[in-house]
């Protein structure tokens, strides 16, 4: 499913950020890039197929981030603790909401979702 993709990851908690990157890996995604909390350092030239991002962590980076993605039209997955339906982030394209903790098949789905 994501053989060859480019995923970036935005998540403050390791052991989550882990889980993540091993099913990414599993469904064969090659280019995985992890970001925690603080200042992200992805590169402004860097391009992604689909994006995992924490959305509390995410809201500590700022905008920027997330406006590049959605100028890009990269896909996204929110993860959340809370019981959202919708995200306010200003993002603009296609997301999929995961509530956390969630099962390699939450995860799955989304990414055939935002993917399919």
């Amino acid at each position: 499913m994501l053989s060859e993709k480019s995923v970036l990851i935005v998540e403050d908690s390791a052991l989550i950020a882990v889980d993540i990157e091993s099913i990414l890996a599993e469904l064969g995604a090659t280019d995985i890039a992890t970001e925690g909390g603080g200042e992200t350092r992805i590169p402004e030239s860097r391009r992604f197929d689909l994006a995992v991002i924490d959305i509390h962590t995410a809201s500590a980076l700022g905008d920027s981030l997330i406006e590049k993605l959605g100028q890009e039209s990269i896909p996204v997955v929110f993860l959340t603790t809370g019981e959202e339906t919708r995200i306010e982030t200003g993002y603009t394209g296609r997301s999929e909401i995961v509530r956390k903790p969630f099962t390699y098949e939450d995860l799955c789905g989304a990414f055939a979702r935002l993917l399919g």
